[in-house]
This record gives structure tokens, sequence and C-alpha cells, in this order.
């Protein structure tokens, strides 16, 4: 306890972007599975890793570039899946291990990247140079409101397609916008904070709770917080000590808060399916 009250003011600004990044992606990643569009964002999510690796491996300066490029990215992506004649699941899964095997050449290519890609494909928070009063911070914050701003304008469009057509127009400007803020967003969130940590928070947090909250304003707000808690949940766990052979090993921070991530949402389906099955047999 006292090693984690020590280290709590060292640590504290990676804690507060990992929560922040990781709630924004909580919310964005309620369209994408009521889109019905898990996969293609776990896809999109390794091409924004190459977008990183290759702007790192260029050694193009700033934050900006891996945005701007991954924004690039997602139109050919969009288009490729639905080719026809070809499975939307066949061309995902086929352009998600090519950037994955990508991304590692890249790794292996330039030695300024491999630190990073690492980290990128390992994550650990705790070892990031990430700041409170990142550039890349401020650019998520701006697609979020950005986000927020067409939310409802996003949700007409998912849930009845035809009818905005009818009534508004051509909704395929708004569904490239989507798609930039989307795009955007996870560029900032791979590179502060690594891709398993950006998938693990797009869709654990509303696959674990979409069952049980009808409600898209309160299920908006407690993805936030199950993704804040698991966050710091995670980091804490991450700065207790284990002792081992002499050593005292501390465990990954990132993958931590990806382990508080998946328990705590089978701990919420595991309860529902108690309580529904209680609830059925009591009833008959």
């Amino acid at each position: 306890m006292t090693n984690i009250l020590s280290s709590w003011n060292l640590f504290l600004p990676q804690m507060v972007v990992g929560s922040l990044v990781g709630a924004l992606l909580s919310v964005l990643g309620i369209l994408i599975v009521l889109r019905g569009m898990t996969f293609f964002g776990v896809t999109l999510s390794q091409a924004v890793t190459f977008s990183v690796a290759l702007s790192l491996f260029m050694e193009w300066p700033g934050e900006i570039f891996p945005v701007l490029f991954s924004c690039v990215l997602v139109f050919p992506l969009l288009y490729v899946r639905k080719l026809p004649g070809m499975k939307e699941e066949v061309i995902l899964g086929i352009l998600f291990v090519f950037f994955s095997a990508a991304s590692q050449v890249m790794l292996a290519l330039g030695g300024n990247v491999q630190n990073h890609l690492m980290a990128a494909f390992f994550g650990d928070i705790l070892t990031s140079q990430v700041r409170a009063d990142s550039f890349g911070l401020y650019i998520a914050v701006f697609f979020f409101i950005l986000y927020l701003s067409f939310f409802r304008r996003f949700l007409f469009i998912s849930f009845d397609r035809d009818e905005y057509k009818i009534q508004v127009g051509n909704p395929l400007p708004f569904d490239l916008l989507f798609y930039i803020i989307l795009a955007a967003s996870l560029t900032v969130a791979v590179n502060l904070l690594g891709t398993f940590y950006s998938i693990a928070h797009l869709i654990l947090p509303v696959f674990a709770l979409l069952p049980i909250i009808r409600s898209l304003k309160l299920l908006t707000l407690v993805c936030a917080l199950f993704s804040v808690l698991a966050t710091i949940s995670g980091f804490l766990i991450s700065l207790i000590g284990i002792e081992r052979n002499g050593e005292l090993i501390y465990f990954p921070t990132s993958s931590s808060i990806i382990l508080v991530l998946c328990v705590l949402a089978f701990f919420i389906h595991l309860v529902r399916f108690l309580t529904t099955s209680v609830f059925s047999k009591s009833v008959r």
C-alpha cells in the first residue's frame, strides 16, 4: 500500500490519460457495436497501428501525421470491405493479418520504432512517455466533441438509413465523418497507449453493458465509468510487486487493465445469467 501511495503522483499523468482515452473509446464503441461493425473496428485499430509505425519509421515529426494518414487510410478500408463477390469478414480478416504483419516489418526495419511498437502491441502505459498536456490528447478531445455534436444524426443513420434518406438526404457525408472520427481517435489511443488497449476499451465496455442497459444516455455514461474503473483498478494492480526468485516483478500495466476489463465483463454476464436462471425457475 505504501508503494502504491508513493507511486501515485509519479504515474498520475499516465493514469489520467489512460482513463480519459479509454472512456472516449468506450463511448465511440457503442455505435460500432450497434452498427454490427465490431470486426471492422478491430481491423481499423491494426491499420492505424501500421500508420503509427510507418510515421515513426519515416521520422515524420509531431503527432498529427499518423492521424492524417489514418484518416486517409480509412477510405480504402471502407471500399474493399464492400467488394462484390467477397464476404466482408474475409476481406477484414485478410486486412487484419496484413496490417499486423506490416507493423511487425516496421518493427524489424527501424530501430527507432522498436520500443514504441513493442509498447503498441503489448502495451505498458507505465513506461510510456505520455503527458496530460499531450497534443494527441487534445486531438482526441476535439474529435470526441465533434462526435457528440453529431451523435443523434449518426444514431439516426445507424438505425434507419432509408428513413434518413427520405427526411434529410444523402447519409454518406456523415458516414465518412463518423469513420474519420473513429480513425483519428484510435490513432491517438494507439500512439499513446497501445493497440490492445485501444481494442479492449473500444468493444469490451459496450459488450458487457449493452445486454442490460437499453437507454443510450445511461449506456454512454456507464460505459465511460466502466472504462475508467477498469483503468484505475488495472493501474493499481500493476503497482503491486510480486516477489519471485528473489526479484520483485510487476505486471505490465496495459495488460492488467485489459484483464480487469475482461474479468468485469465476464462477471456482469455471469451475474445476469444466474439472475435470469433463478428468476425463470421461480416463475415456474
